[in-house]
């Protein structure tokens, strides 16, 4: 009877919070995204919302072989010269490796070496590299289990009983929607009580009229929530906050250049990671995570996290694609190119990690969308992404 009481006060100071308006603070978040500023925003995101860091140890050099890249892209409409197309598909840092050596770097826009460039949901593809250390070193003892076992707030949920393996692949069998044409989706909702106004955790389900709507597993539905609890999952299973967790099992080992930071949901030390986006990182460094999953989980000569994961995690689940009408697979928070072996870790405002075994590169385009998305600036963004493939692959480094 209490925890049902409780629950409705949640609920109600949750509605109430919802309608309250935004702080100055919380109103200017709500516009970091903007197309007239996210060029600089997306650089800066420390500045707006509360951060946790994630430090750097010993660098793993990366070894240099450059080329002066140059491949024309075809567009629909005709060839387009490469500084165009990057202009074109609002271009904020590119990096080029092959063979682990690093080919191109190119930052715009004011932007250096030293940004710290936000990935949006390239960071579920971080998150599941820290499942799947999670689940190398015994702390989770199978994919399989019930992601409450960890996360004990999904109990009486609709999450409740839902698998890690459900949540990795998107198939948690809720009825969270991430967007809704002309109206108010639960991202939304979340977003609106957690990230702008800090009232609440971005992962507490309370309040948000979620129900279950298919078996656990069944179909697929792309959903931040679910990898914010991935996040809890991970958090639940070492005793460890997702910062200090990223910190000591992956950025330090790896040999990462500079210090990162993630996201949190409120200031320190209430606040708790996104785990479905804020990761916030260099250049360098995202092409190093790339790298690392092209390289079989290893990095700075060691085993960062296993092949078998690594395989596993860039391996589509299920059959056929998950997007109608575009050749894309899902695995474990990894996108896959159906057809190829490629798989990307990709961030709404066109941020890209795309690793390609066939021809051994890693691109990362960090971008600012003028939207969050849409199909030409995709299809175009894929097209000069396969120009830089080609090009690397054909032409010889300088002496």
């Amino acid at each position: 009877m209490r925890k049902g009481i409780l629950v409705s006060v949640a609920v109600l100071l949750a509605g109430a919070a919802s309608a309250q308006p935004l702080s100055p603070l919380a109103e200017a978040r709500t516009h970091a995204g903007d197309a007239d500023i996210n060029v600089v925003t997306f650089r800066a995101m420390d500045a707006f919302f509360p951060s946790a860091p994630v430090a750097a140890a010993r660098t793993a050099r990366l070894a240099e072989r450059r080329l002066a890249l140059s491949p024309e892209v075809h567009f629909a409409n005709g060839a387009v010269p490469f500084e165009a197309a990057l202009d074109r598909t609002y271009t904020n840092a590119l990096l080029v490796l092959k063979d682990g050596a690093l080919v191109d770097e190119r930052y715009r826009n004011g932007s250096g070496a030293d940004s710290r460039f936000t990935s949006w949901s390239v960071a579920k593809s971080i998150t599941s590299i820290l499942i799947g250390i999670a689940l190398d070193k015994g702390m989770i003892a199978s994919i399989g289990e019930p992601a409450d076992k960890y996360a004990p707030a999904l109990k009486g949920t609709a999450f409740e009983g839902a698998t890690i393996e459900d949540l990795l692949t998107m198939r948690d069998g809720t009825s969270y929607t991430e967007q809704v044409p002309g109206g108010e989706s639960t991202l939304d909702k979340i977003k609106r009580r957690s990230s702008y106004a800090n009232f609440t955790g971005f992962s507490d389900v309370t309040g948000l009229g979620l129900t279950r709507i298919h078996p656990p597993g069944t179909h697929f539905n792309y959903s931040t929530l679910t990898s914010s609890l991935l996040a809890r999952v991970v958090e639940g299973a070492s005793g460890m906050t997702l910062a200090a967790f990223t910190e000591t099992y992956l950025w330090k080992p790896a040999g990462m250049e500079a210090s990162a930071y993630w996201q949190l949901d409120r200031p320190a030390p209430e606040g708790l990671a996104l785990g479905g986006s804020g990761f916030n990182a260099t250049l360098r460094d995202f092409g190093r995570i790339g790298q690392l999953m092209l390289d079989g989980g290893r990095a700075n000569g060691r085993q960062i996290v296993s092949k078998a994961w690594v395989e596993k995690s860039t391996r589509p689940f299920g059959d056929g694609p998950v997007i109608p009408g575009a050749p894309r697979g899902y695995g474990y928070q990894w996108w896959t190119m159906l057809g190829t072996d490629r798989f990307e870790a990709i961030g709404i405002h066109g941020q890209f990690v795309s690793v390609d075994p066939a021809t051994r590169t890693v691109i990362v385009k960090l971008s600012h969308w003028p939207d969050k998305g849409g199909q030409q600036l995709t299809i175009e963004t894929l097209a000069l992404l396969d120009a830089v493939r080609r090009t690397v692959s054909t032409e010889k480094a300088k002496p």
